[in-house]
């Protein structure tokens, strides 16, 4: 190994361990209460040598945010290849979501939990995070191609369906739906709230005129 090569790798392994422990620090005690010096601290490092390595909080910050989504993308590119149908790829998609949530939670939380006035959303850091959502907007639009959610918007279907999604993610990662679920199978019981999230439009209509 080269001493050039030796540098960048222990560059790198510096760098993780100042993203590992920031990670850490931002999701128990809030971002707004950890400063640079309290990462230091947690490496046992020098709060100024910090500085070679990230410019100030914000990119530390964004740094994990853009992990966090590369992350995400993939596994939502692993799902989505097993199914040609845009709807079967949207449902996997949705518990994909779900396992991420779960598998990842601190990444997840400062993913969607972190204001967008805190991190950089230009460039490199939100590169995977804007990947992620026209992904998801790609797929949702051929999905309302094939008629399934009738005559709506695409902008209006894609946040609706976002949001839905995003709000049973955290029932389910804060333990609520386990715990008010009275002891239904988590897995079949999310399966059948993803199906009645992807119903067809025309029993929306026809529920609107029951009610």
């Amino acid at each position: 190994m080269t001493t050039r090569n030796r540098r960048e790798r222990d560059r790198e392994k510096m760098r993780r361990r100042i993203l590992d422990a920031a990670r850490q620090l931002f999701v128990r005690e809030g971002v707004d209460n950890v400063s640079l010096r309290r990462i230091a601290s947690r490496i046992e490092y020098s709060p100024a040598a910090l500085y070679r390595y990230f410019r100030n909080k914000k990119e530390i910050l964004s740094a994990l945010r853009e992990e966090g989504f590369a992350r995400f993308v993939e596994r939502q590119k692993r799902a989505r290849e097993r199914f040609p149908d845009p709807l079967e790829r949207l449902r996997a998609g949705a518990h994909e979501y779900i396992g991420f949530a779960l598998a990842e939670p601190d990444h997840y939380h400062l993913m969607f939990s972190t204001s967008c006035g805190q991190v950089d959303l230009d460039g490199e850091w939100a590169a995977s995070s804007l990947r992620s959502f026209n992904m998801f907007r790609d797929l949702v639009v051929e999905c309302a191609a094939t008629g399934r959610f009738g005559a709506v918007e695409p902008d209006a279907l894609v946040f609706a369906l976002w949001g839905q999604l995003h709000g049973l993610v955290h029932l389910v990662a804060t333990g609520q739906m386990a715990a008010l679920g009275n002891g239904a199978d988590l897995d079949s019981l999310l399966d059948r709230i993803i199906g009645f999230g992807l119903r067809p439009g025309q029993d929306i209509q026809q529920f609107k005129r029951e009610v």
